[in-house]
């Protein structure tokens, strides 16, 4: 009997040595560098392509329609209806979002991926031939398919980062992946205006960004995986800290028959997330689409130093972007900050810089004083990608592609009409008085749309997330996880 009793106790020592071992492993495989930085690197690329073939025709089209290039040679046109073209990308970009994510929950992410970009790349390379061809309308069909499946993009962005990024590090790899919206934005503008400046001429901007984009797809199929559970490579280890951080206990994709879409729909905490996006959307769609237009014919720049200066602000997006996610993360996980209110604070004070900047801007006619309060608004707005954008997560990591779908396609929804209304209000593009009413809207919309997340958010892993049959997510019983119940306790 003693005998059995003391081999029950060394067995039982032994098992125990084993948990702190592998709990060990599963703690220092955080700090390595393993497969979900590779999709994160991945995720990375395929933001800065997309944003920059999106955002280079809002520079290229003051080239194609304005005789600015060193070479005659190059094709100009004579468009009225310049803001009609730059919106119709928004037409359509709304329209996916809102089944992006249920079709990935169906269908998994990879392909949906793999064809925006492809789809993207190759509409960019025809727009200068369809601008020949077929003039404005030719580009805004392009534009439209643009626009289109660049509908997947965000909502899949969530739904990978949701299967891939430990919660000890949603904020660090969310932060990453976005920094690349900003490092696209920066290089079309410059790109965008030093081609269309040169003898080669604004067709070569889209030539080059389409060509990137095209290889980057290539990558995607040699390197992504839907899943660590789908990845053929990845460590056992690895694998383990992951789906044991995000409760993953089951390889297969969630069926969308299983999505809680009722109790979603009536969540006053993902209402909070989708009226934030409405007013960060209409802000950034501003911003992107009409501020070079602006400084161009209301400022009076020329188109490289308008390029410029539309990239100023976005570098210091991306310092900002780039310190704020790993910023957020130290914060939560010492306990200086609750999670919560470390959400509240970075989207509050992001939405805060934004309607400050854009109350004061179009009262300045110093081209430096514009630079200077340009690069403070936008770069420190840009501290919303700690705030509601990585906020699907938090509630809902299992559905967090379908939650981001929604929230951002009824932010894109609501600011299509941001362009569509400067084409009406703004008649004369170098009027400042008109411009003004743009600007104010902009920031009475941020403003207000920021005060009702920071009121109603919440960042609790809410009931419904385990899905309609109420699968369990938590660890099995016996097994501890750290990570898991820092981020169910953590609030």
């Amino acid at each position: 009997m003693a005998n059995a009793e003391s081999g029950t106790t060394q067995k039982s020592k032994v098992e125990e040595k084993i948990a702190v071992e592998d709990e060990k492993e599963l703690d220092e495989t955080s700090s390595c560098l393993y497969y979900r930085y590779v999709q994160v690197a991945l995720l990375f690329f395929m933001m800065l392509f997309l944003f920059a073939i999106r955002n280079c025709f809002s520079v290229a089209i003051v080239a194609m329609t304005k005789n600015i290039s060193s070479n005659p040679d190059v094709p100009t046109y004579t468009w009225t209806n310049q803001n009609i073209i730059i919106s119709s990308f928004f037409w359509s970009y709304a329209a996916l979002q809102f089944f992006a994510g249920h079709l990935a929950q169906t269908f998994g992410t990879r392909w949906f991926l793999f064809s925006t970009v492809l789809v993207n790349s190759v509409c960019c390379i025809l727009i200068p031939f369809s601008a020949a061809l077929l003039g404005g309308s030719g580009v805004m069909a392009c534009r439209i398919m643009q626009g289109l499946f660049q509908g997947f993009m965000i909502p899949l962005v969530s739904n990978m980062l949701g299967r891939w990024a430990p919660i000890k590090e949603t904020s660090t790899l969310n932060s990453v992946v976005f920094t690349g919206v900003y490092v696209g934005s920066i290089s079309s503008y410059i790109i965008t205006g030093y081609f269309s400046a040169s003898s080669w001429g604004w067709p070569a901007a889209f030539y080059f960004f389409g060509s990137l984009g095209i290889v980057w797809c290539v990558f995607w199929l040699l390197y992504s995986a839907e899943s660590p559970a789908h990845h053929t490579k990845i460590s056992h280890i690895e694998k383990t800290y992951i789906q044991q951080s995000l409760g993953q206990h089951t390889d297969d994709l969630v069926s969308t028959r299983n999505i809680p879409w009722s109790a979603i729909l009536t969540s006053l905490p993902y209402w909070s997330i989708v009226i934030a996006a409405i007013g960060e959307s209409w802000g950034s769609t501003l911003l992107n689409s009409e501020l070079p237009t602006y400084l161009s014919y209301a400022i009076g720049l020329d188109i490289q130093k308008s390029s410029v200066f539309t990239a100023l602000p976005t570098v210091a997006s991306l310092i900002v972007t780039l310190g704020c996610g790993p910023l957020a993360s130290f914060a939560v996980n010492r306990g200086y900050i609750s999670k919560i209110n470390s959400r509240r604070f970075f989207h509050g004070y992001g939405s805060l810089a934004l309607t400050v900047g854009l109350l004061v801007l179009p009262y300045l006619d110093d081209v430096t004083s514009i630079a200077c309060v340009l690069t403070i608004t936008v770069g420190s707005g840009s501290t919303v990608v700690c705030g509601h954008l990585i906020n699907p997560v938090d509630i809902s990591p299992r559905f967090a592609g379908v939650l981001m779908g929604f929230s951002n396609g009824a932010g894109q929804l609501v600011a299509i009409l941001a362009p569509i209304l400067v084409h009406f209000v703004v008649v004369d593009l170098t009027d400042k008085e008109l411009w003004r009413i743009m600007f104010i809207t902009a920031a009475v919309i941020i403003a207000s749309t920021a005060l009702f997340f920071i009121v109603f958010c919440k960042t609790e892993r809410q009931w419904w997330d385990e899905g309609e049959k109420k699968e369990t997510k938590s660890p099995p019983s016996g097994e501890t996880n750290k990570a898991y119940e820092a981020e169910v306790t953590t609030t």
